[in-house]
């Protein structure tokens, strides 16, 4: 496909969405996608990556609303300013305005923004090292130390035999009191990971007992059985790593999109589903888009924003 279709392909794409099309506007563009296949498949990739990178816009922009107005920085105003403009296709991508939200998350009293990690005490003999946009609220109400994991990843050491601790997280408690667990809250979604000692866990109306080395998901309709981890995937972004094993290409992004400044969009569905293997720096993150480009001879599109158009 030659570069003159692709951009007539991408004028179109414009000129639907600049809201002054008209019906003779219509009808030429049926008579330029039925005049040859290559117009057609133009148009559709066209509109493709015009889909992904205004769905991109507004990933962008929630994230913003979750994180403290302070820190928004550069994103803040490429997202709520304005525009992303894509840069070869040439189309302008409005994201809202108004700046007003539907809802409010709920109050944490600890929280990473995007690329951050901390360590916090919350009393003695319970610490908790916060992943990449981690939040983390106390509840005093439920024990000294107890808290609720809003959403994120954290690591929490536990050395208090004569008091178990509490730890919420989405409609489950786990307790223990000599542990160190790995936690991940995303999506309606959690997993509990013991990496050292034991642990109880209980979601709806089940319960498990985890041994060290094991780890259970649940969510608000069911509880997993218990699974053997990997020790050496597991909680590695505390080394600086992500670790992925025969994963699907489309969750291996979601997962770098949660470190990375901007966002990488899989433009081309068919690729979600290639397995992926293979360790990430979280410090050299871009480098999964050169990778991808040797490993499936994919086209990377880079947007203003840090987008990267994947097809």
């Amino acid at each position: 496909m030659n570069d003159a279709v692709v951009e007539q392909a991408q004028d179109w794409v414009r000129r639907l969405m600049s809201g002054e099309a008209t019906q003779d506007d219509a009808l030429d563009l049926a008579i330029w996608r039925q005049a040859d296949a290559r117009h057609e498949r133009a148009f559709v990739q066209a509109a493709r990556l015009h889909k992904a990178a205004r769905q991109a816009a507004a990933d962008l922009r929630r994230e913003q609303v979750m994180q403290p107005a302070a820190r928004r920085g550069m994103s803040r105003r490429m997202v709520v300013g304005g525009a992303i403009a894509a840069s070869a296709a040439g189309v302008a991508v409005m994201a809202e305005r108004s700046g007003t939200t539907r809802f409010a998350p709920a109050p944490a009293d600890f929280t990473t923004v995007k690329g951050e990690t901390r360590r916090v005490e919350l009393t003695a003999g319970v610490s908790a090292e916060l992943n990449t946009l981690t939040r983390i609220a106390l509840r005093p109400s439920a024990g000294e130390g107890a808290f609720e994991l809003l959403t994120g990843e954290a690591v929490v050491t536990i050395n208090r035999p004569d008091a178990p601790l509490s730890i919420f997280a989405r409609d489950g408690e786990t307790t223990a009191s000599q542990a160190r667990l790995a936690m991940r809250c995303l999506d309606g979604e959690v997993r509990v990971s013991c990496l050292e000692g034991a642990a109880q866990v209980r979601s709806a109306g089940q319960a498990a007992t985890l041994s060290a080395q094991h780890s259970v998901t649940y969510d608000q309709k069911q509880m997993q059985a218990p699974t053997a981890i990997d020790p050496e995937a597991e909680a590695a972004w505390r080394r600086g790593l992500l670790v992925f094993r025969d994963q699907r290409l489309g969750d291996v992004i979601e997962e770098i999109n949660r470190y990375r400044t901007g966002r990488i969009v899989i433009a081309d569905p068919r690729l979600r589903n290639r397995r992926v293997n293979g360790a990430f720096h979280t410090d050299r993150i871009d480098q999964v888009i050169d990778q991808m480009r040797l490993a499936y001879g994919v086209r990377a599109t880079r947007l203003p924003g840090d987008v990267v158009l994947v097809a």
